[in-house]
């Protein structure tokens, strides 16, 4: 069994004397490692450690900070085969799918540190003013279990790059990747104080880090819940902070377009890691006329999904992270049901053939003329539903009709028209026809999924404040 004991705290691993916690492997259920979570007193050591670290940080060049954070990229690398084995082990993320999922999107923004920079260096001149683009100070960066490493980095890299110190609280659900990570940028050379990681409960380490005082500014990515109690609690001492929260997103199919692709990517996102991504596609609207080939088409694809042990290379849905997420995520499918929704696929029980662990069968639920809980609230599981539309601006009524607004996706026969449609849908990231985002393409939502952005220079922003100088 791993443990995971100390903090990473100006640059040496540190004791604590906060209390364990008993991580369970998802898929087996059987105890798996022991986290020491950092208590209130390593938070404000980190903080003191980041808050020293800043002034000299605060002037090196971009091109120091992104050569560092390059080396530690390549040191990560070498460790890709080890880091999937570990997000199978504490996530439940297949190994046939965890290092590209998990592993080489996180490394690959160390990576492209170098080119990010580009557009963020220099001052700007109007006439005798000039413009200076410094850090914002001490950042407090808090990230989710979902993608533990992928999603610290979203935070982390920006951060780093602008100049900025760091206190990270990664969830300590899923610890030993960023243990890899600190070990990375501490042996390719980033000065001590300047990252800093305390493993705690949101509640105690996470509330003492954004009401700190000698932090600047806040960066959360997790639940919408959360994410207004952070920014209550920051807008109490105006710190700026950037939230990246749940989503319930739209997946629009028009009439004409390629009905088989579309159902069967928008299902492929909705299941992946689970269903544990804020941005998965999970709402799939499709005009009457499709309703029931949109349903056959989805059902055959999830029937065909193999479930079971994310060790295993066939292994293409692993399952949730713990039993109160599959709880959660059950009793809100139970609901649907009572409420008239239809099984297309998959349902409540458990895999016939998975005695244990926190599988659910990859699920497809109807509701052609309904508007159920089950669309507006995020379940965070491998649940997709299936709703029709009569016209084009119901369509989109429904798309917008969720508190949320992080993702979407619109399909059609035309890409002009695909596009004339997405530019309705108010989220921060729609797909046309498919498409993959450009990695450098900003990330984050609209309403209740938050503020703020992540990703590229749009990320590095977040993280830099100006300064003008009239002379």
């Amino acid at each position: 069994m791993q443990v995971f004991e100390r903090q990473f705290i100006d640059g040496h691993w540190q004791s604590t004397q906060g209390r364990e916690l008993v991580l369970h492997n998802p898929a087996t259920e059987a105890p798996a490692a022991i986290v020491r979570l950092g208590s209130i007193a390593d938070v404000d050591a980190a903080v003191a450690a980041a808050r020293a670290a800043l002034p000299a940080w605060s002037v090196t060049s971009f091109q120091e900070r992104a050569s560092i954070l390059a080396t530690a990229a390549g040191i990560l690398q070498a460790q890709a085969g080890s880091l999937a084995e570990s997000f199978a082990a504490e996530i439940g993320t297949p190994i046939s799918v965890a290092k590209r999922l998990q592993v080489d999107t996180a490394i690959r923004l160390f990576h492209e540190a170098p080119r990010w920079v580009q557009a963020r260096t220099g001052d700007d001149h109007l006439d005798r003013t000039l413009v200076s683009h410094v850090p914002i100070g001490v950042v407090a960066c808090i990230a989710p279990w979902n993608y533990p490493l992928y999603l610290s980095a979203c935070k982390v890299v920006p951060a780093l790059l602008a100049g900025a110190t760091v206190v990270l609280k990664p969830s300590e659900l899923a610890p030993a990747s960023i243990v890899a990570m600190a070990d990375a940028l501490h042996r390719a050379g980033l000065p001590k104080g300047v990252f800093n990681v305390v493993f705690g409960t949101g509640v105690e380490a996470g509330e003492r880090l954004v009401t700190h005082p000698d932090v600047d500014a806040v960066s959360f990515t997790g639940s919408t819940g959360v994410g207004r109690r952070i920014a209550e609690l920051a807008g109490r001492e105006l710190k700026k902070v950037t939230l990246e929260l749940g989503g319930k997103s739209p997946s629009i199919v028009l009439a004409g377009a390629d009905l088989p692709r579309a159902v069967n990517s928008t299902l492929q996102k909705c299941l992946q890691n689970a269903g544990q991504t804020c941005a998965a596609l999970t709402r799939l609207l499709v005009p009457d006329a499709d309703y029931a080939a949109a349903c056959s088409i989805a059902a055959a694809a999830a029937n065909a999904i193999r479930v079971g042990d994310p060790l295993d290379v066939a292994t293409e849905l692993g399952p949730v992270i713990s039993a109160k997420q599959r709880d959660q995520a059950l009793a809100l499918l139970q609901q649907a049901m009572d409420e008239g929704a239809s099984l297309v696929a998959g349902g409540p029980d458990r895999p016939a053939h998975l005695p244990r662990g926190y599988f659910i069968a990859p699920t497809v639920v109807g509701m052609q003329d309904r508007d159920l809980a089950i669309t507006r609230t995020e379940a965070f599981a491998p649940i997709l539903t299936v709703q029709s539309y009569r016209d084009e601006e119901e369509a989109i009524a429904m798309a917008n009709g969720t508190p949320f607004g992080l993702s979407g996706a619109v399909w059609a026969a035309d890409e002009s028209e695909a596009l004339r449609v997405a530019r309705r849908i108010r989220a921060g990231s729609v797909s046309i026809n498919g498409a993959a985002t450009h990695p450098d393409a900003p990330f984050g939502g609209f309403r209740h999924s938050g503020f703020g952005r992540e990703r590229g220079a749009y990320g590095i922003d977040e993280f830099l404040t100006t300064q003008a100088f009239n002379r």
